[in-house]
């Protein structure tokens, strides 16, 4: 069996903004939410093969520490209502460390989202500030054994977010601002009545 997560560029953007909105020395944690993808049919798959694509991050109401985090049962409870009416699954869980240590440690194995076989976690350096690429991030498969880290190739996936293949592109000019509103009227119509009082005035 095989695990395979596809990730769009744009969503792995938008877990490291929401780690920038922690405080800089805690860890932060998110969850990649999706659905799993059925290949069957397709050349190279196998019916076991297991094929997902994140399309929501969803951020726990985690306690954050400098060296490690927690997300109480309530906060669990409440980062999974929407799997079910959304017909989702959980794919992976996204954590950070302060520096450039990205191995699971015994806190991390023990406190993972998931202790099924075929969970990933995904660790992060620097908690995201240097914005680092999936490729950069410690990439870990929960195994009948244990937790072990893994290729980052052999799991993830990368996909773009957006494909834009014109051979050219129109720009449109800039346009003057309208000029027959209503506030232009109104200053034109003032303007005009002051002018003849003025000139009513010296006559």
């Amino acid at each position: 069996m095989s695990v395979e997560i596809r990730v769009p560029e744009a969503l792995w953007q938008s877990v490291l903004d929401l780690f920038a909105q922690h405080d800089p020395s805690v860890e932060r944690v998110a969850y990649l939410d999706g659905f799993r993808v059925d290949e069957t049919g397709y050349p190279g798959t196998s019916p076991d093969d297991r094929v997902y694509v994140a399309v929501t991050v969803v951020v726990p109401d985690a306690v954050l520490r400098p060296r490690n985090y927690a997300v109480p049962a309530e906060a669990v409870s409440a980062a999974g209502r929407h799997l079910r009416t959304g017909r989702m699954t959980r794919v992976a869980q996204v954590h950070s460390h302060g520096d450039d240590f990205v191995d699971h440690s015994p806190t991390d194995d023990e406190r993972a989202y998931n202790q099924r076989t075929g969970a990933v976690s995904v660790v992060v350096p620097f908690h995201g500030r240097t914005r680092p690429g999936l490729a950069e991030c410690g990439v870990h498969v929960r195994a009948e054994a244990g937790w072990r880290r893994v290729r980052f190739e052999s799991v993830i996936r990368i996909i773009p977010s957006v494909l834009d293949l014109r051979s050219t592109k129109w720009v449109p000019t800039p346009e003057a601002a309208p000029s027959g509103g209503i506030f232009s009227r109104f200053r034109a119509w003032t303007k005009t009545a002051w002018t003849r009082r003025v000139r009513s005035r010296s006559s």
